[in-house]
């Protein structure tokens, strides 16, 4: 379910969901999100390096996410790591039915960026966040230590360290 839009998150626990019962869960867990877990959320421990590593070595970082592009930026201020990230892509980015594995947040970022697909890479915790990816002509890598943390055959390639990941992507 990670990467649905919260109304087919909502339909699957209850498929017989109205859309204004639909849109009245939506604005419950947005009040709760916002009030409780935006200020909850912590990074993981070497993430911060890592961003900064790669931020100063010039390549070019997007955020893609289900959330909205507005409570991805407000979380990555809270964090203290917007300089770090180039560009902030939510679902709210694209088309409702286009959202992950769908390639658009994918392809819209590469666009904004300026990223061929063939020098583009993936990073996510999750098969849809693979399938986003390839679906956009990218590389995935998926990092273990997040919602999924076996390796999934969506993926490139897995990896299970902070340091693992930094010297993928910045290798030469």
């Amino acid at each position: 379910m990670t990467g649905l839009p919260l109304e087919s998150i909502f339909r699957i626990a209850w498929p017989d969901l109205s859309d204004d019962e639909a849109a009245a869960c939506r604005a419950a867990y947005r009040t709760i999100y916002d009030e409780t877990v935006i200020p909850a959320t912590r990074l993981f421990d070497g993430a911060r390096e890592t961003l900064r590593a790669i931020h100063e070595a010039g390549v070019a970082q997007a955020t893609v996410t289900g959330k909205r592009a507005a409570d991805c930026e407000r979380i990555l201020r809270g964090l203290e790591i917007e300089d770090d990230i180039d560009l902030y892509l939510g679902g709210d980015s694209v088309p409702p039915d286009r959202h992950k594995p769908a390639p658009d947040l994918v392809l819209l970022a590469m666009e904004r960026l300026g990223a061929a697909p063939e020098r583009t890479l993936v990073i996510g915790d999750t098969r849809t966040d693979m399938r986003m990816g390839r679906s956009a002509g990218a590389r995935t890598i998926q990092v273990l230590w997040g919602y999924e943390r076996a390796p999934v055959a969506e993926a490139d390639e897995a990896v299970a360290t902070w340091d693992a990941l930094r010297a993928r992507i910045l290798r030469p």
